[in-house]
């Protein structure tokens, strides 16, 4: 019998086999659930889990204090807005993430919605597959704009990289926990929310979800926003309020917009996105290359193999 049982809450891999053979090295049973509600982590998870490796599953307060000997939550990924990290402090539970393994995958992948918005090319591929040509739909080329970065962690500073050689007149960034100096070093102006709304002609949002960015995106930001702006969100759903996009969108209140995460996923069929070729929809996919997950799945595990070593974890969400 296996010293250590450390449980995934939710398969949305088909493979398990790194995180297998890294638990191996201190003798832990990894045991495949499919949990959807926490709730079902309770029911399945609670008595017997040592650790868990956690997807998107809920694991709220309820659930974290239902763990019997848990020291672990290691979380699939950057964002930890799914776990109650404060009552598993309270629990003595180590939450910990990946908050580095997707950078060059999700800043590739907002270049590419970037591209794709600017030159119309889903829509493109869309009517030249059922006979069309020579669209008269406008694109437009990205030198001489300006591109605006709600947030310039990580992800954001690889994806200013990747588009120096665009020819941006400028790069503007909102973020509240950098300095000017310090995004002055990367070629980027600090500016307050507004002034970015204002001056941007491309969007890309870069930031956790919490109580104070839910909804950042909403009528009122979106009324400061050139009718030209094109809006990407690689970052959170819920960042973005649905029905203000979607009015600003059919009412050509903005240009366009490229949402790899949604408020609710899968996108519901009688979505109004659905109906708008001013909107490029991806399935949450950003971070999803061969390289990426290999990394994220390798990182994950050593979290977890690290809390029952005894030792300190790479990538500590919360002070025990």
């Amino acid at each position: 019998m296996a010293k250590y049982k450390v449980f995934v809450t939710d398969q949305r891999q088909p493979s398990f086999e790194i995180e297998r053979h890294i638990l191996e090295e201190c003798d832990a049973e990894l045991i495949l659930c499919d949990c959807k509600t926490s709730d079902d982590i309770i029911r399945e998870c609670a008595l017997e889990a040592d650790a868990i490796l956690l997807d998107l599953a809920p694991m709220d307060g309820k659930a974290v204090r239902a763990f019997k000997k848990c020291k672990a939550i290691s979380r699939y990924g950057v964002g930890v807005d799914n776990v109650d990290i404060k009552v598993a402090t309270e629990c003595g539970i180590q939450v910990t993430n990946v908050p580095d393994y997707c950078m060059e995958d999700v800043s590739d992948h907002a270049v590419a919605m970037m591209l794709a918005c600017m030159r119309n090319i889903a829509m493109r591929d869309r009517l030249v597959r059922t006979g069309h040509w020579n669209i008269q739909a406008p694109s437009y080329r990205l030198k001489d704009k300006t591109l605006g970065v709600v947030g310039a962690g990580r992800i954001a500073r690889a994806l200013i990289r990747k588009v120096s050689g665009f020819g941006f007149k400028e790069v503007v960034a909102y973020d509240p926990f950098i300095s000017a100096e310090n995004l002055k070093e990367i070629g980027v102006r600090k500016v307050e929310f507004d002034e970015l709304l204002s001056v941007s002609d491309i969007i890309s949002l870069h930031l956790n979800l919490t109580d104070e960015t839910r909804g950042i995106i909403n009528a009122e930001a979106i009324s400061k926003m050139k009718d030209t702006a094109l809006l990407v969100n690689v970052s959170r759903g819920g960042l973005i309020d649905d029905g203000a996009l979607i009015d600003a969108l059919k009412n050509h209140k903005i240009m366009g917009a490229g949402l790899d995460t949604h408020c609710i996923e899968p996108v519901p069929m009688n979505s109004e996105y659905m109906k708008l070729d001013s909107v490029i929809l991806t399935d949450h996919a950003a971070y999803n290359t061969v390289e990426g997950v290999t990394e994220l799945k390798t990182k994950a595990a050593k979290n977890i193999l690290a809390v029952l070593q005894g030792q300190t974890p790479a990538y500590p969400v919360n002070k025990l």
